[in-house]
């Protein structure tokens, strides 16, 4: 029993153990992106930051709504803009944040666009429709791990010359960071941290904010 006691600790000083940090976690010793009383209490998770990674559960209606949010947010788009879209819708259903599933977090209130302003045109569009077709080969790659993400982790996004338009020049303060331009739109990761302190300042809950939007009505 000595002799099995000695040789576990001796490897653990040597290194051929995994380190207690390890075995409870990446995070450990990390420090919570946001106070609390915050997000944090509600259950969210901080975002993940793999660039290329299959999306861990969906099924063909998760499918289908990414498809067609890929379709209308970004119908001119690249296959890299359009795979930039896709992972916002990745990155936010792995935050928790605005769901758990690819379908809550694309419907979810005041974010993308085209689910508020175009819905019955969305849910119209058929499968045969080459808008769709075009769609659904980026939003297959992108769930099956095969294309990486090109927004490096990011959950918002905008237009930014439309949005200074309908703004008067001015950007969502998440947007005043410099972002990464990936065709028309450009993609940020706001600081969670920061970003639930301010909304905590004017008392409003980070979990229903219309000003996070990756995509709000305020976008185009």
């Amino acid at each position: 029993m000595r002799i099995r006691l000695s040789f576990t600790l001796a490897l653990f000083l040597l290194g051929g153990a995994t380190p207690l940090h390890a075995s409870l976690g990446a995070r450990s010793e990390c420090l919570p992106l946001v106070p609390p009383e915050g997000p944090e209490a509600a259950g969210i998770k901080s975002p993940l930051a793999e660039l290329s990674q299959a999306a861990p559960n969906y099924n063909a209606e998760d499918r289908d709504y990414m498809i067609r949010t890929i379709a209308f947010e970004a119908p001119e788009e690249s296959d890299e803009g359009k795979a930039a879209v896709a992972y916002v819708i990745l990155n936010r259903t792995r935050n928790g944040r605005w769901g758990d599933n690819i379908k809550d977090v694309v419907t979810h209130p005041w974010q993308f666009e085209p689910w508020m302003t175009k819905r019955q045109d969305m849910e119209r569009l058929s499968p045969n429709d080459p808008r769709y077709r075009s769609a659904a080969q980026i939003a297959d790659a992108v769930l099956n791990g095969e294309m990486p993400d090109p927004t490096a982790g990011a959950t918002h996004f905008l237009n930014p010359t439309v949005v200074r338009q309908r703004r008067g020049g001015s950007l969502p303060s998440w947007a005043r960071s410099e972002g990464q331009p990936i065709g028309r739109h450009t993609f940020y990761q706001p600081n969670e941290r920061s970003f639930a302190q301010e909304l905590a300042a004017v008392g409003v809950s980070p979990s229903c904010s219309t000003l996070e939007a990756g995509q709000t009505p305020d976008v185009g």
